[in-house]
Formats: structure tokens, C-alpha cells, sequence
């Protein structure tokens, strides 16, 4: 019987042995004598890192295509493997990924617009044993077959050194092998002891990021962040007018109030037909006593507001009479 073979992006690392502990490891994948490995009954009692959405490709791709809505997986580890990456920033030896795929639904109980996971499709495992597959780098590849609910009990055969998953692995891996740039958990952990691959490419900086460049070189800094990451990932979530505009008011709680202004001008800069954003500039400058900028903005909004389908309509008739009112207090003259 042909074994599935799920090529995704999403692998992660298990360990039995702590880190300078000295003790022989009990491994947590365990083989036969053919070199099959026998089902991981007790994975989903290990540490979960993370679930990806379409995160598939080659045959469970199509499959999931054919199922007219998009697959999620579920990455897990054992605690012993997080304990020793947390210490070291390595996955070491005897460890064991472990990646499971399952259909989504659409429909159903309360769901209006979002999916939640149904049946198993695939169950992946990717283990480091630098002995037994010192052909392949330290890392082996196994896929089980499923019956919906589990796997189906049979030990599951070694994925042929040729198959895609390796070179994929090998090629885009953030640590060794494995792809700890999707597991938001670790992979600080991983930068921090400097132990990403000095090859990968990245990926976008989340919003902690974005604030962390400022507290160290202020502004400049952030926009420096901002620019790059405009020119690699054009599409990167940072970018939105809803995250920029939460890093701006994260900044202003923490008292930096200039980096905060600066933030809500770039906002509004780079987002000119948001009304939101002029509302949180204009708001903004009249605190810091900026009264004709803060008007200025407010007619800003107000101008961009009728054409803003980012506005929920509940929140438009709040927005417009804010913006409004703000016009209307610093427009008037000054008592003399």
C-alpha cells in the first residue's frame, strides 16, 4: 500500500535527553529491524508549537484542493526536545518532529466565515538520527497512513532520500533541518543563540519586533525596519494600517511620544485612504498641542472616510462624529 507523502512547511523537532544532563537518551522514535518506525501513540500529549493554514504541497496539496477548502496542520514536540532548544537553540540528537494534516469545515455550529479542523489526512514524522541517516544529512522523513482518525497502526517505511521533502528541508530551513521560522515560540529562541542558518532569508518582523528597533535607535530605526521589509515582503501582515497603527499606540503607552507621532505620520503616509489612521494622527496632535495639524488631519479623515471600505459600519457613524467634532473644536476662534 502506497504511504502518504505530505509535503508541507511545517516540521518540528522532539528530544528524550536534557541538555548536560549525561544520561543516555530513550528515544522517542523507535524502529524496526527493516529501519520502519512504529506509530508515536502519545504525540498529541507532547508540547504543541504551532498550526498552519495551506501550508501544504505536491499530492497533499491536490488532495486538499479536491475538499474545496483549505487543510490546517498541527506541529508538536516532546517537552524534553523544547526543554533542551530552549537551553541550547538546538534540536539535538534523537529527536523527533512530528506533523499532522486535517480537513477543515466551513460550516456548521456557529462558523460564519472561519474553518476549524475536522479529519486527519496525514500524519508526517521527521526525525534527527545522525547514525542512521548519516546518508541523509542526520534526518530522516517517515509519512503513516490514516484512516480519519489516527494512523492506521502499521510501522511506517523511510521516505526515499530522493523525495522532495529533503531538499526542500534543506534548502529553506531556518535550524538544521526544520523549520522553526513558523513556530513563533522558538524561533526567538533560535536568533537569540545564534543558531539560524547564516543562509536563510527570513521572514517579515512581527509588530514586538518593529517596537523593539525603536526602543533601541528610536524612529529612524523602526522605519529603517519598515523600508526593508516593504522591499522583501511587500505583503508582509507589519505593513496593514491596523498593525502599524497598534505599534503607533504601543509606543505612545510607553511613553515615547515622539517615536509615537512619528509612527501615526508614517501610518497615515503610507495609508493616506484610511480614516482610522488620520483620526489617530489628529488625535495625536492635539494632545501634543499640534492644533492646526490636528485639524488638518481631522479633514483628512473626513475626506477619505466616505471612500473607506476598511470601516465597519457600526464603527463608520463613531469615526465621522470624532473626526467631526475634533474639526469643529479647533476650528473655532480663539476667545480673546
Amino acid at each position: 500500500m502506497k504511504r502518504a507523502l505530505v509535503l508541507s512547511l511545517i516540521w518540528v523537532a522532539a528530544a528524550c535527553s536534557h541538555a548536560g544532563s549525561g544520561e543516555t537518551p530513550a528515544p522517542a522514535a523507535r524502529f524496526t529491524a527493516s529501519n520502519e518506525l512504529l506509530p508515536l501513540a502519545d504525540y498529541r500529549q507532547w508540547r504543541y508549537l504551532t498550526s498552519g493554514l495551506g501550508m501544504l504541497y505536491g499530492p497533499a496539496a491536490e488532495a486538499a484542493a479536491m475538499s474545496g477548502v483549505p487543510a490546517m496542520d498541527n506541529v508538536y514536540v516532546s517537552p524534553g526536545a523544547h526543554e533542551t532548544f530552549e537551553q541550547t537553540g538546538v534540536w539535538p540528537d534523537g529527536t523527533t518532529f512530528v506533523l499532522e494534516v486535517r480537513l477543515t469545515e466551513s460550516s456548521g455550529s456557529i462558523v460564519n466565515g472561519g474553518h476549524f479542523q475536522t479529519d486527519l489526512m496525514g500524519l508526517e514524522v521527521h526525525v534527527k538520527d545522525e547514525r542512521r541517516f548519516a546518508d541523509r544529512g542526520g534526518w530522516g522523513f517517515y509519512g503513516f497512513e490514516t484512516d480519519g482518525d489516527g494512523p492506521l497502526g502499521e510501522p511506517a517505511e523511510l521516505i526515499s532520500k530522493d523525495a522532495p521533502c529533503y531538499s526542500c528541508h534543506q534548502e529553506h530551513a531556518a535550524v538544521e533541518t526544520t523549520f522553526t521560522q513558523f513556530y513563533p515560540t522558538a524561533f526567538p529562541i533560535a536568533r537569540a543563540k545564534g543558531t539560524v542558518r547564516a543562509d536563510f532569508v527570513g521572514i517579515p518582523a512581527g509588530a514586538g519586533e518593529l517596537v523593539a528597533a525603536v526602543e533601541r535607535g528610536g524612529w529612524p530605526a523602526g522605519e529603517a525596519l519598515l523600508e526593508d521589509t516593504r522591499t522583501r515582503w511587500p505583503r508582509a501582515a507589519l505593513l496593514n494600517e491596523s498593525a502599524l497603527n497598534g505599534v503607533a499606540y504601543r509606543l505612545l503607552t510607553a511613553g515615547r511620544r515622539d517615536d509615537a507621532l512619528a509612527a501615526f505620520e508614517y501610518v497615515a503616509r503610507n495609508h493616506p485612504d484610511s480614516a482610522n489612521a488620520w483620526h489617530s494622527l489628529s488625535e495625536t496632535y492635539e494632545a501634543v498641542g499640534r492644533s492646526d495639524d490636528a485639524r488638518s488631519a481631522a479633514e483628512r479623515g473626513l475626506e477619505a472616510l466616505p471612500r473607506d471600505t476598511s470601516v465597519r459600519e457600526r464603527m463608520r457613524p463613531m469615526l465621522e462624529k470624532s473626526l467631526g467634532e475634533r474639526k469643529e473644536r479647533l476650528t473655532r476662534p480663539v476667545a480673546q
